[in-house]
């Protein structure tokens, strides 16, 4: 789990002497390095030339990490899932990022683009999860959509690196990487298009010609879980951005629409609801129990936003149950999530 310290060590008296303890702008400086593999080792998957060994996992030093690489590329389904999982259980521990995942990121994206490559969908979401805060469940109004914490937040993985600078890097690996990722938006597997939007909500950089191409593929795409994606990060790159006000209204019109699909109309709904602080209206409240059918409830299961509020069908019910509060029952019956957690001593 991660370890939240706004203030740092006790010792450090500013955010600035924490900078220089840590290395900022050094080779000690995930962020630094993420740049140099980028242009120089990525596009040629020079695994080894990165010195992973600068930093640690879960699992402890990261010097594996290029050797699993290489089996995550290999031609062998089963080597690469098994690396796969490795890898994912090092670098994205419990939900934490890890600093050797932003190394990776730009080698996981050429993997995910690569139609030979095994598990594409699962290689391309890790890529995209290294960018984002533990969300610890949180499908709430104001945490669904939020990527990383506010600017000053310090958070340290379980090697006692900054974990924010893991996750910038890996954002900032995700922008530099972006045309990568808005090629396998038209991914004929429809896994990698989820896990596309998902990497493509997170970028820094690149917002309009990303949001651009999302409302494109939205135009045209047709399965229900990469629809809810679409309209998801077309919303949290707004919020994310400081671009709510035009999208805000878009979605409401999108869920206030009977012509659109019921999953387009519930995706949107989540979104206008993580974008306005607005009372939830009435109109809403009968829209929902319309959208929440079985099959859409279903395709909700295999959108990555839903699979980190809750693992298995009840993520957009607990997501609901978090933003609609008091009014959840209203709407999802006996579906409502218990969310208080269990008492370990009862």
């Amino acid at each position: 789990m991660d370890d939240e310290a706004p203030c740092g060590p006790r010792h450090s008296n500013s955010l600035a002497d924490l900078d220089r303890e840590f290395g900022a702008g050094t080779e000690r400086d995930v962020r630094v390095l993420v740049t140099r593999v980028h242009r120089e080792l990525a596009s040629h998957a020079e695994y080894a030339k990165v010195p992973w060994g600068l930093f640690h996992h879960a699992s402890g030093r990261a010097d594996d990490v290029a050797e699993l690489l290489t089996q995550i590329r290999s031609g062998n389904p089963r080597a690469a899932a098994q690396a796969l999982s490795s890898l994912h259980h090092g670098v994205r521990h419990q939900g934490d990022t890890y600093a050797p995942a932003a190394l990776a990121v730009p080698f996981l994206l050429r993997i995910a683009a690569e139609p030979s490559s095994h598990h594409r969908a699962e290689v391309l979401q890790l890529a995209a999860e290294s960018g984002r805060r533990n969300h610890h469940g949180d499908g709430s109004r104001t945490g669904l959509l939020q990527t990383a914490h506010p600017p000053g937040h310090w958070l340290f993985d379980s090697s006692g690196y900054p974990m924010h600078w893991s996750i910038q890097a890996s954002r900032e690996a995700l922008t530099a990487e972006v045309r990568i990722v808005l090629e396998l938006l038209d991914d004929p597997d429809t896994a990698v298009r989820c896990s596309a939007c998902y990497a493509l909500a997170a970028v820094t950089g690149e917002v309009e010609r990303t949001s651009t191409a999302l409302h494109r593929r939205l135009s045209i795409e047709k399965v229900p879980e990469v629809r809810v994606s679409l309209v998801l990060a077309i919303a949290q790159l707004a919020r994310e951005h400081h671009k709510s006000r035009n999208t805000t209204v878009w979605a409401r019109e999108l869920w206030a629409s009977s012509d659109q699909t019921a999953e387009t109309r519930l995706g949107a709904a989540l979104a206008w609801l993580c974008l306005t602080k607005d009372p939830v209206p009435d109109q809403l409240l009968s829209v929902l129990p319309q959208v929440l059918t079985p099959t859409v409830v279903d395709a909700m299961s295999r959108v990555p936003w839903m699979q980190y509020v809750d693992i298995g069908n009840t993520g957009v019910y607990r997501c609901l149950t978090q933003m609609l509060d008091t009014l959840a029952r209203q709407v999802l019956g006996e579906n409502t999530q218990d969310l208080q957690e269990p008492d370990p001593w009862a």
